[in-house]
C-alpha cells in the first residue's frame, strides 16, 4: 500500500538519512550504557528504536522500511564498537547477534508511523492521498 506515490522528489533526503543514522547510533549508545547499569534492560534500547522509527515513519511515511534498516543497523554495529574501544564492556557473541533482533520492533515503529500519517491525512482531508495531493 503505497502511501504518497508523487512525483515530486523528497526534500532533503540526504539529511534524513543522516539523522536516522545518528538517531540509531545514539540508540546503540543507549544500550551499551543500560549495560553497564546494576540491572540491564536491554527493553530500553528496544524502545528507543520504535520511538525513532515511529517519528520518522511520520515524518517520512514513503518507504518506511528504509527507517528500520538506516535505526537499526547502527545499534549492533556501536555494540560492537564499544566492545573493541573500551575495555570494560564484556558483550559476549551472543548479546550482539541478540541486538540485531532490535529490528523488529523498529518495523512496528516505522510502519505503524506510516500508517497513522496516512490516517489522519483522510480524516483532516476526507480523501486517500494520492499523486496529487502532498501529506
Amino acid at each position: 500500500m503505497p502511501f504518497n506515490p508523487s512525483s515530486q522528489p523528497e526534500r532533503f533526503p540526504l539529511l534524513f538519512a543522516l539523522f536516522a543514522l545518528l538517531l540509531g547510533v545514539g540508540c546503540g549508545a543507549l544500550h551499551v550504557f543500560v549495560a553497564w547499569m546494576d540491572q540491564p534492560d536491554p527493553l530500553l534500547s528496544a524502545l528507543a528504536v520504535t520511538v525513532a522509527t515511529m517519528m520518522l515513519g511520520l515524518l517520512r511515511p514513503e518507504r518506511p522500511w528504509r527507517w528500520v534498516l538506516l535505526v537499526g543497523a547502527p545499534v549492533p554495529l556501536t555494540i560492537l564498537a564499544a566492545g573493541l574501544a573500551i575495555p570494560a564492556t564484556h558483550f559476549t557473541k551472543a548479546s550482539i547477534a541478540g541486538s540485531i533482533l532490535i529490528v523488529m520492533p523498529g518495523f512496528a515503529g516505522a510502519y505503524g508511523g506510516s500508517v497513522l500519517r496516512h490516517k489522519v491525512w483522510e480524516i483532516f482531508h476526507g480523501e486517500e492521498p494520492g499523486p496529487g495531493n502532498k501529506a
